[in-house]
């Protein structure tokens, strides 16, 4: 692969990942929302909760888009490419258990996001919903990611890609890609918070305090996930190496890498600053750099998929 090729996959794959991110948000949701939800209790703090509730709105409204975006995706996929799409919903697809995290996510997260305000007398079940519904976003990811890559494969090729070694980039892409969701969720609703703030007008000392707790819970597993990068190389087999190695990927996953470590020096500017509010175009620069950052990982995902 010729370094124009790469850069016109990576091109083609920008408005892909786009929505890709705003998936990995929407199930990285509760799983933030629940977290100031739950130190709200323990903290007796109520701008924790005010800043839960509003990541599950933007949770809420990420979620239906993205279902209907798929839904008229899989609706076109199935009028050209029929007997294609129908190999995913058999008992044999490897994206089975994946499918039933989905529907126990769909189950937990519908009533936590949009029941918040409904439910304040009955805060005991929202969490309970609330931590179901990111229980099973945790494993639609941990069991998605690899089943994603073998997905359109057969039998034999995967047993063989397995025997190789590839079973070893499992557990820290699983892993990277949870992470990611909620880095998406707190990094983006930064952004939503800014964009949302003469509507909702909570006060001024209610962002200050929610900006820099959506940029710390954003930074922390940012680290986690840029960590998990270098793990994921060390397990890559022979085969998967030479190709990013040999090829312009690897300055492709450098320079993911790198828009991740400066996406979060972005929010650590904004955790650390007694004004917040007066950043606010920070937070539109960390989504363009996280935006970039999983483009640059979707490519490589694209071509270990092409490796298997």
């Amino acid at each position: 692969m010729t370094i124009n090729e790469t850069l016109t996959m990576t091109a083609l794959l920008l408005a892909p990942a786009f929505f890709s991110l705003l998936g990995m948000a929407a199930f990285g949701s509760p799983v933030v929302a629940v977290l100031g939800e739950i130190a709200a209790k323990t903290k007796s703090k109520v701008f924790y909760d005010k800043y839960g509730q509003q990541t599950a709105s933007m949770g809420l409204v990420l979620l239906i888009l993205i279902l209907i975006i798929q839904g008229a995706a899989i609706g076109v996929a199935y009028t050209k490419f029929p007997q294609f799409i129908q190999q995913f919903f058999t008992a044999e697809t490897p994206l089975l258990k994946a499918f039933i995290a989905f529907g126990a996510f769909i189950i937990f997260a519908l009533p936590y996001l949009t029941l918040w305000k409904k439910m304040r007398q009955s805060k005991g079940f929202h969490m309970f919903l609330g931590i179901g519904a990111a229980l099973a976003s945790i494993c639609l990811i941990a069991l998605g990611v690899p089943a994603k890559l073998m997905a359109t494969l057969p039998t034999e090729t995967v047993q063989e890609q397995l025997a190789l070694g590839a079973q070893s980039m499992f557990l820290p892409m699983a892993i990277m890609y949870t992470l990611l969701t909620i880095v998406a969720a707190a990094g983006l609703s930064c952004t939503y918070l800014v964009l949302r703030r003469k509507k909702d007008d909570f006060g001024r000392d209610y962002y200050n305090f929610s900006l820099k707790l959506a940029a710390r819970w954003a930074t922390i597993p940012m680290f986690g996930f840029l960590a998990c990068q270098g793990w994921l190389f060390t397990t890559l087999p022979a085969n998967f190496k030479t190709m990013v190695l040999g090829t312009p990927l690897g300055i492709v996953w450098a320079a993911g890498c790198a828009m991740g470590f400066i996406c979060a020096i972005v929010w650590i500017l904004i955790a650390r600053s007694e004004k917040p509010l007066q950043l606010k175009g920070l937070t539109f620069l960390g989504c363009l750099l996280m935006w970039l950052m999983h483009t640059a990982n979707a490519t490589l995902f694209v071509n270990f998929m092409s490796m298997f």
